[in-house]
């Protein structure tokens, strides 16, 4: 009776965790703090009451004072303030990142809005030079894929004056120009090409220097507009033989090759017009979507959600024989990332159009740069976190920063040597087999020394704990998971659907990058709490556990995760006891199971494992690895009737060897027949049977061939 009652108690919570988790994972950062501005989860902000913050006891010119480290107006609708800001501000103090503290920024002017990516980086003062390349996956397409960077950055101050003004200047404005950016004319490697207007740049050049100060002395003079002369009239009669030239670009590849077609078809060129959906193609899946190599919007980035761009394609895009080149840092030398502190204001001033707000401001209260990046990346407007750019400047040159100081303390605490003694070569071997030259990077997260030292820390856990009992592996389904959408499409004020296409959902993911990796941690930390470590147990008791969250391929992040269960039963090897031996196979049974449900038995768990669990359905490329025919993660599992502990038995005569090359083959026949047969129906044991039968074993002949041809201990699963 009382074993009944703990079942019952525990199946009560494991329910109210459920609940619980799913109430959670439909919630994002809606809540936006009235000091700092930060959008943020419920969980980490308090409701505002003016009367907690502003009692009888303390002046009016306190009042006025800390009334201003808030905004908000005196409406009925719920504020929230976070709880960093109001511990700060009950201590009558300006918490850091409040937006007071020179944070605010002004609005983004619609003359900025409509730039695209290398229309910004022509108004630069500073041009960030960073390699951004799109994570593909599979048969993934390229401008549906995230985006990931290689290699270092470099800022290099940009000529604007000059290069605005040898941009041609088309008379109709509505008209755009190829351009290629390149680090110096003289190389043939192309750094950016896409479609630009310069009328859109000049206007741009214009409002910024009526508000941002780094922009006062550019002078925009006219331009000889016979460089490149159109005719409306001469360019509608010639619409049946314009000659476009399509160029194999990917933004910031490092060798292009072009390629010139010929386009008699009216209705076509109207139809590359289009937006970016593909009407043609009504499946969802990534596996069938790929990238047309002839569409000229998908090469120059052509958008269509301006209300300045006509209905016909041949009205506005101007081809030349000959693409406009520009080098705009050509002759100028490298910025220091860390010395100059107007880089970020003028290498992105389509996120600062008056130039105020940046980290090297003087402030009231000093700010850290972590906590700067959060107030930038988690605020209420995202126009920090939807530029990607912005986001991997961030990234190098807090991971600069930490490199430097790790240096400097290196220098003062480590390494026993002056500027002198580095030129020995005898010293400097001597600090190269201690470790001793990089060690400073391990306060570089994902550095391979952080890496080694976290695995130092592991090794350590596995001495005191002994072997894990689980290995985890929790990957973000982005992509799958409806409440990741809804959230990006309410960030984004679209409307929810009750279902999007894969390429709206994609689009989604790809604009809001920060956004998704919050969503991935509060998912991932709910679910360790509600599941894991909570009474829930669902795991049993956990003693430990160690997690190491990475970027996969596609740019997702994904967490493996060793857990040390308490009162386990251990395997000991060979020697092992059979009480033993039946307590493993019991905890496994509890815990792990390989059954496919029908889709009478369950039709959501059905689907799931037959699209995310089933792997021996979508090989990739490391699973052949190391043998072309076999994969080296040991897919398809054997199957049994039983869970039992696989020990190998050795072999030694000539004989037996040959016996075990025959079980091979017999075992790999089977697993292609019963492969076949799963594409077919769903499996059943009759026949399992019938194949046995074919090679006249019985059960227990399966189960020894498969002890013979395993090299180490393994355990079969039910």
């Amino acid at each position: 009776m009382q074993s009944h009652t703990c079942t019952s108690k525990h199946r009560n919570l494991y329910i109210e965790s459920v609940k619980e988790f799913r109430k959670i994972i439909k919630e994002g950062p809606d809540y936006v703090c009235i000091s700092c501005g930060i959008a943020l989860f419920r969980h980490q902000v308090l409701p505002f009451i003016e009367e907690k913050y502003l009692n009888q006891n303390i002046s009016f010119e306190m009042t006025t004072y800390i009334q201003s480290y808030l905004k908000y107006t005196r409406s009925s609708e719920q504020k929230w303030i976070c709880r960093l800001c109001s511990a700060k501000i009950k201590k009558q103090q300006l918490p850091s990142r409040a937006l007071l503290n020179k944070l605010e920024v002004c609005e983004i002017p619609s003359q900025l809005k409509k730039l695209n990516n290398l229309e910004k980086h022509l108004i630069a003062l500073r041009l960030p030079f960073m390699k951004i390349v799109n994570l593909t996956s599979g048969k993934l397409s390229s401008r549906l894929a995230q985006k990931g960077t290689k290699g270092p950055l470099h800022c290099v101050p940009s000529d604007v004056q000059d290069t605005v003004t040898t941009l041609p200047r088309p008379v109709d404005k509505s008209m755009m120009v190829r351009l290629q950016l390149k680090r110096r004319l003289k190389y043939k490697a192309i750094w950016e090409e896409q479609l630009i207007n310069p009328h859109d740049v000049k206007d741009a050049l214009l409002i910024l220097r009526k508000m941002h100060p780094g922009y006062k002395n550019i002078q925009i003079n006219e331009i000889d507009e016979s460089y490149l002369t159109s005719d409306k009239e001469n360019n509608i009669e010639n619409n049946t033989d314009s000659l476009i030239e399509i160029m194999n670009v990917d933004t910031f590849e490092k060798e292009n090759s072009t390629e010139e077609i010929t386009i008699n078809n009216e209705n076509h060129l109207k139809s590359l017009a289009l937006g970016d959906i593909d009407n043609n193609n009504n499946n969802n899946s990534d596996e069938e979507i790929d990238e047309d190599n002839n569409d000229i919007r998908t090469k120059y980035n052509i958008g269509t959600d301006s209300c300045t761009q006509p209905s016909d394609y041949n009205d506005f895009l101007v081809f030349d024989k000959e693409p406009c080149i520009v080098a705009p840092a050509e002759k100028n030398k490298l910025s220091s990332l860390l010395m100059d502190k107007t880089i970020e204001a003028l290498a992105f001033p389509h996120l600062f159009p008056d130039g105020k707000g940046s980290f090297d401001e003087e402030r009231e209260t000093i700010l850290k740069w972590k906590e700067y990046c959060k107030t930038r990346l988690f605020s209420s407007d995202s126009r920090f976190a939807a530029d990607s750019s912005y986001i991997f400047f961030l990234q190098y040159l807090g991971d600069l920063k930490q490199v430097y100081s790790g240096i400097n303390i290196a220098f003062r605490k480590k390494i026993p040597m002056n500027a002198k003694q580095s030129l020995d070569e005898t010293q400097m071997k001597f600090l190269m087999n201690k470790d001793m030259i990089y060690r400073h990077l391990q306060c570089v997260r994902g550095s391979p020394q952080y890496w080694h030292k976290r695995l130092k820390d592991l090794f350590a856990m596995t001495r005191q704990l002994g072997f894990p009992t689980f290995f985890l592996t929790l990957s973000c389904a982005d992509l799958r998971w409806k409440e990741f959408v809804d959230t990006f499409v309410r960030h984004t004020g679209g409307i929810i659907k009750q279902s999007y296409t894969f390429e709206e959902k994609t689009t989604l993911l790809r604009a809001n990058p920060a956004l998704a990796a919050r969503l991935f941690e509060r998912r991932f930390t709910s679910f360790m709490n509600l599941f894991i470590k909570s009474r829930a147990s669902c795991l049993g008791n956990v003693k430990d556990w160690f997690s190491r969250i990475e970027m996969q391929l596609r740019g997702s992040p994904h967490s493996h995760m060793p857990i040390w269960v308490e009162k386990t039963p251990k395997y000991n090897g060979p020697h092992t006891d059979e009480k033993t031996r039946e307590a493993i196979v019991t905890f496994c049974d509890k815990y792990i199971t390989t059954k496919f449900p029908s889709l009478h038995e369950d039709a959501e768990l059905h689907h799931i494992i037959k699209e995310v669990q089933t792997h021996s359905r979508n090989h990739s490329k490391s699973c052949l690895k190391y043998h072309k025919t076999m994969c080296r993660f040991g897919f398809p599992r054997p199957v049994a009737r039983r869970t039992f502990i696989c020990e190998p038995i050795k072999v030694d005569t000539a004989d037996d060897k040959q016996h075990i090359k025959n079980i091979k083959k017999n075992l790999t026949e089977m697993n292609a027949t019963m492969n076949v047969l799963e594409k077919e129906k769903i499996l059943s044991w009759s026949d399992f049977d019938n194949l046995l039968t074919k090679y006249n074993w019985s059960y227990d002949d399966y189960e020894s061939a498969l002890r013979l041809i395993h090299t180490r201990t393994i355990m079969i699963h039910k």
